[in-house]
């Protein structure tokens, strides 16, 4: 499964860009640089790998299952630090 990663910028943004258009934004509060974002040309996410990634739960694959919890854990724990 190809999986497409973008460059974080030195503000901590992610600079996405389409793969059918070459659109670009800047996406804030990433926990990843794996992001997907809908484009106006094609009415829908691009790019459609890492769309798959997250809601068809292909993330979820990938973590065997006894570390589940624990990853999630240090997810919600990040993102906390990350407000205070």
């Amino acid at each position: 499964m190809l999986l497409i990663f973008y460059p974080r910028l030195p503000n901590g943004n992610v600079l996405w860009s389409c793969d059918n258009c070459d659109k670009t934004a800047q996406v804030s509060f990433a926990e990843t640089t794996a992001v997907a974002l809908y484009c106006a040309c094609s009415s829908k996410t691009r790019p459609q790998c890492n769309e798959d990634w997250y809601n068809k739960r292909l993330y979820q694959k990938r973590i065997p299952m006894e570390d589940r919890s624990g990853y999630l854990r240090e997810v919600r724990n990040a993102r906390r630090r990350k407000w205070k």
